[in-house]
């Protein structure tokens, strides 16, 4: 008997620590959406970005790409970027920035050298080097 009553007891308080422990109003976290119509700016990244990346890097959990950058920006906020070198993106998580990774994407590959392209395609690197003379 004393240990129904200790397991009813217990089983008491854990649901009042529980009900406690509940919000009285859910938490609503706000975000500001991006507009349909606002304009989408490519550009590369520089010096003046870098607080902005960070905030990205940690929103995204990684570190800042390596290499030339480039950004994607909306209403003047840094959404995305991606390494022109490496290919590797950092964006908000809490946007829809799927797009504007994809437009990224394709800017870079338009961009990126040849040489670097012939590479990534398996083409073998003593070809591309000019011949001694």
């Amino acid at each position: 008997m004393l240990f129904m009553l200790n397991d009813h007891l217990l089983r008491a308080l854990s649901r009042s620590r529980t009900i406690a422990t509940r919000p009285a109003t859910p938490i609503h976290v706000p975000t500001r959406r991006i507009a349909a119509n606002a304009p989408l700016t490519i550009r590369h990244a520089n010096a003046s970005d870098f607080p902005a990346l960070e905030r990205l890097a940690a929103l995204d959990s990684h570190r800042i790409p390596s290499g030339e950058l480039f950004v994607g920006e909306v209403d003047g906020r840094l959404l995305a970027a991606l390494s022109i070198d490496t290919g590797s993106v950092i964006a908000d998580p809490f946007e829809h920035t799927a797009a504007i990774v994809d437009v990224l994407r394709v800017q870079s590959r338009a961009v990126r050298p040849t040489a670097l392209l012939a590479v990534a395609d398996g083409e073998p690197v003593e070809e591309l080097l000019p011949e001694a003379a």
